[in-house]
């Protein structure tokens, strides 16, 4: 089978979605399909294109693991300012549809959800090409939007919740992340049938549980008798990881605790500045790691937080939640009960559940968790094996295999999908 996969994030850039993608087309072209990644060029999360690299309208390579790489010409999109990053997304969609018809014959097409011009794209692509679609939603947008204070329920709003309706209507499965977000998009008027849910994964053979005195640890001059509460992600809009500044000021009688902030994202620069004029020393601000160094670090962690506003825990899993799994360390999450992360930490009793938006509860749980180190070894414990049962690799990019070759050949008409 030949299979387009559609994609904006993809290696060299460590953001998960990009990783993923790359894991799946290694695990497509390992089952025998011929496989092609659409992408654009490094340049997230700053903007900027990646050194060594030089933009061109396409660019052909061949992955030493057995497809093609297709890089197709976009305007960069300036750090956080919304025009350039419609700009950006507009372009890519434009040149991804372009070099998308000169791929040849194409059976399936995988679309990552964002941007969601260029699930549309995807859609006029399976037009021409007669292919069947499987569009992945890895977040609810519009509603993620709203959900973090960018978008009010206005024009734009409706226009694009319904252009998404439409797009999954006309699409041959939809896949997100939980039941939430399936009963989310059946709330658009879409068949439940064609929705199916497949979970953020990780490679269990690349992030596995590692001593927290580590090379990279050292390499950072942390202690070994430090706890370290470590937050490994995105800093975005939706995060709530102001909160994080409160649990520092709880805890600064504790020199023994370190909160540490490994990432990227719009909120980053306004903690770190704040942090600084509150003099909290013990906390601290580190970029995106190379993936190499992605097992030390994670290990480094005693337990992973995760932060969310309210509105967000009900549209969005964190991928740093499986990071923390696959380390096998127990995660402290300041989310809503009832969300699909609260509900995986309730099912693995691996982690603790604070209310959102509580800086000051989310400090008393780490420093419980620093207190009790027992309680530390059976959450990581725990967590391994709950990351085994249900986010491993294999397990989920089969399922990816089987939805993209189910019913070869048969095409939603969009009404016959509503």
């Amino acid at each position: 089978m030949r299979i387009l996969i559609i994609c904006y994030l993809y290696p060299p850039e460590v953001a998960p979605a990009g990783l993923m993608v790359r894991e799946l087309a290694e695990d497509l072209a390992a089952a025998g399909h011929d496989v092609t990644v659409l992408t654009g060029w490094p340049s997230h999360p700053k903007g900027t294109l990646y050194k060594g690299w030089r933009a061109r309208f396409r660019q052909v390579q061949r992955d030493p693991k057995g497809f093609k790489v297709i890089r197709c010409g976009h305007a960069l999109r300036p750090r956080f300012r919304p025009l350039g990053r419609l700009w950006y997304y507009l372009t890519f969609a434009l040149s991804s549809f372009i070099n998308g018809l000169a791929t040849g014959r194409i059976d399936a097409i995988y679309n990552d959800s964002t941007p969601i011009f260029g699930v549309f794209s995807a859609w006029l692509l399976s037009k021409c090409k007669g292919a069947r679609v499987v569009y992945s939603i890895h977040d609810l947008f519009p509603e993620s939007a709203r959900n973090a204070g960018l978008m009010r329920e206005g024009l734009v709003y409706r226009l694009l919740r319904a252009q998404d309706a439409w797009l999954c209507r006309h699409s041959d499965v939809v896949v997100t992340l939980s039941e939430n977000m399936k009963r989310g998009i059946e709330a658009r008027g879409v068949n439940g049938e064609k929705v199916r849910v497949v979970p953020l994964w990780l490679d269990p053979r690349k992030v596995t549980p590692r001593d927290r005195d580590n090379p990279w640890r050292r390499s950072q001059g942390i202690p070994p008798e430090t706890f370290v509460a470590l937050y490994a992600g995105t800093i975005g809009y939706i995060s709530g990881a102001e909160i994080l500044l409160d649990a520092a000021q709880a805890l600064r009688d504790r020199e023994d605790i370190l909160l540490l902030v490994v990432g990227e994202g719009p909120v980053k620069e306004t903690l770190r500045s704040r942090s600084a004029e509150m003099g909290l020393t013990n906390m601290r601000f580190l970029p995106f790691q190379p993936a190499e160094l992605l097992p030390d670090m994670q290990a480094t962690g005693d337990v992973g937080l995760v932060t969310l506003l309210p509105e967000a825990g009900e549209t969005s899993v964190p991928s740093k939640v499986l990071g923390y799994l696959a380390a096998g360390r127990g995660v402290i999450a300041s989310v809503r009960q009832g969300c699909p992360t609260e509900r995986v930490l309730r099912e693995g009793h691996c982690g603790v559940v604070v209310p959102p938006q509580d800086g000051v509860a989310l400090a008393q749980a780490i420093r419980r968790a620093a207190d009790d180190k027992e309680c530390i070894r059976r959450w990581g414990r725990n967590a391994r094996a709950l990351f085994e049962r249900r986010f491993n690799r294999d397990r989920c990019t089969q399922q990816y295999a089987a939805l993209l070759a189910c019913e070869r050949g048969k095409r939603s008409t969009g009404r016959a999908g509503r």
